[in-house]
């Protein structure tokens, strides 16, 4: 009697163990290793501010000594970088979460609001950490004509817009779907053509004596 005791005791312990061993590997396969972006979400809150300034460009000269008509292109916002780049207060967890390259549009600062919402438009930019330098995409190209013996001089001014938002960002498990937020702020910096003033002068030659 005494052995069947013993047994069924041992076979008890056993069972527990396969029992609890199965249950952690239960827990290992739903385990999230990898996420995916699900969302980022936008607003503007108190802290957030949209700046804008006025660059003046240097004066730019054209001169055509020739017979025929020429043309120049001009577009003195494509002379600059616009700026993306996203803040978290804890990068160890940010990274993880974030480990796809990921691409999410921004706000420009055109419009403002104090609640999350999605966006849709815009540009961009990829969802990092890292600083991220791209070519204006608000910017329009002018092309001149300069008449024969003509000079043109250009002047002009670019609207630099700095934008400081806050983002909410969702992450899907890949394994046990499991939603995460984080949150968080970005900065942005974009220029567009403002004001452009064009003036042609003749090429006046003069004729020794």
């Amino acid at each position: 009697m005494t052995q069947i005791k013993e047994f069924l005791r041992r076979g008890l312990f056993t069972v527990i163990v396969l029992c609890s061993a199965a249950a952690c590997s239960n827990n290992d396969e739903n385990e999230d290793t990898n996420y995916t972006l699900d969302g980022i979400q936008w607003a503007m809150l108190n802290d957030d501010k949209v700046e804008e300034t006025v660059i003046n460009i240097m004066p730019e000269i054209y001169e055509n000594a020739s017979s025929s008509t020429i043309s120049v292109t001009i577009d003195p916002a494509m002379d600059y970088e616009q700026l993306s780049q996203f803040y978290y207060d804890d990068s160890k967890f940010f990274q993880p979460l974030n480990q796809t390259p990921n691409e999410v549009n921004v706000l420009t600062g055109e419009l403002v609001f104090n609640d999350f919402r999605y966006v849709s438009e815009g540009p961009v930019v990829p969802f990092t950490l890292e600083e991220y330098a791209y070519p204006p995409d608000n910017h329009i190209e002018e092309t001149l004509t300069i008449p024969p013996y003509h000079t043109l001089y250009y002047n002009a001014t670019v609207i630099k817009r700095e934008v400081t938002a806050t983002y909410r960002a969702y992450f899907i498990g890949n394994n046990s779907n499991e939603r995460i937020e984080i949150t968080g702020k970005w900065k942005g910096t974009f220029y567009r053509n403002d004001k452009s003033l064009i003036r042609l002068e003749k090429i006046v030659f003069y004729s020794p004596h």
